[in-house]
């Protein structure tokens, strides 16, 4: 993983004004919005307005809202108290207490449900939460730091996301661009990602940049990162070469169908659902919306039965495989939504 830099690498126009957005954000206390495709380093500019902050000597918590099962959202988020449910066995604070008097950063805030947004809401007006379970009033001091890699106009005009909680967290907002829009940046970035690698010696050649600079890199800096720290593992002397260089060039963006590519992957080349899906999934480099989107695809074929979806999603076609792929659907909410061939089916 790439060391944070202590500051925004880049010359371009774009991260020019982001230095200055961190600067006039890190003086207030005010809730901030980032905005951008995942990979654009959302999370480091968070810091980095932590860090410039009178808050930084206390903690920076990140909360990847995705990767909190949807049923424990509350009781992660607010805490619960003993008994609130099942596996409540004592009073638990949660991850926004625990922030102490720091700044929360809460990435893929559109993730949540509307309830949550709701509960969010009173907590950023007042500063005031209650556990579940609990009706004492708990006092927050923390900074709030949201993201979304969502158009959140378009989730807002679809119910999906409430316009007051917008309006709220909205008073400094900054959309950071793709790395598609600042190539320019990208020979200071290579720079500075083999500087955290191992010795630290590697050099790329110009072919190599080049080659790196034409492409269009959907996964933004992440991807940057990763092909990088795979040429420098293949690269046999001192400098990278073109041939280190390996993109997929059929992830760009342009006329390319994400999910219809890794559907293809399962069926013909045998990945199974856990490697090719799942897993990037959790890491963040698969939106949920793609997710639902292949299952679609493996319902239609096995004609809304998910018991049969599991062959062709190269799982093993047993009671326990089924029970954990059900879960883990259901548990991050990946049900596709609407489904004409399937109306009101029930998983079978």
């Amino acid at each position: 993983m790439m060391v944070y830099p202590e500051n925004l690498i880049g010359k371009s126009k774009a991260i020019l004004e982001a230095k200055a957005f961190i600067n006039e954000a890190a003086s207030s206390d005010q809730p901030v919005l980032l905005l951008g495709e995942t990979g654009v380093g959302k999370e480091l500019v968070a810091r980095l307005i932590h860090e410039r902050s009178e808050r930084k000597e206390e903690k920076f918590v990140p909360i990847s809202v995705p990767n909190i099962p949807e049923n424990l959202v509350e009781s992660e988020f607010f805490g619960c108290k003993k008994g609130a449910f099942t596996d409540a066995r004592e009073d638990r604070a949660g991850l926004l207490e625990k922030a102490g008097r720091g700044t929360v950063f809460l990435d893929e805030i559109a993730e949540c449900s509307p309830y949550i947004q709701a509960k969010l809401l009173r907590v950023v007006e007042t500063g005031e939460i209650k556990k579940l379970g609990d009706d004492t009033i708990r006092k927050l001091d923390v900074r709030f730091i949201f993201a979304t890699n969502r158009e959140l106009e378009e989730e807002m005009r679809g119910g999906r996301f409430r316009k007051d909680l917008y309006y709220r967290i909205s008073a400094y907002e900054l959309r950071i661009p793709p790395l598609r829009e600042r190539k320019e940046d990208i020979p200071l970035l290579v720079n500075h990602i083999l500087s955290q690698t191992e010795k630290g010696e590697k050099k790329i050649s110009r072919r190599a940049l080049n080659k790196l600079i034409s492409y269009d890199f959907p996964g933004n800096i992440r991807e940057l990162e990763h092909i990088v720290t795979r040429a420098c593992f293949r690269c046999q002397g001192k400098e990278i070469k073109e041939v280190d260089i390996i993109i997929r060039q059929d992830k760009g963006r342009a006329g390319t169908n994400i999910p219809e590519k890794l559907y293809q992957e399962m069926r013909q080349e045998g990945k199974n659902f856990w490697e090719a899906v799942h897993k990037p999934f959790l890491g963040r480099d698969l939106k949920r919306s793609e997710v639902r989107e292949i299952i679609a695809m493996g319902l239609k074929e096995s004609h809304s039965s998910y018991k049969k979806l599991l062959p062709l999603f190269n799982l093993k076609p047993n009671e326990k495989e089924y029970q954990r792929f059900m879960k883990v659907i259901r548990v991050h909410r990946l049900l596709p939504e609407q489904l004409p061939y399937r109306e009101n089916k029930k998983p079978c």
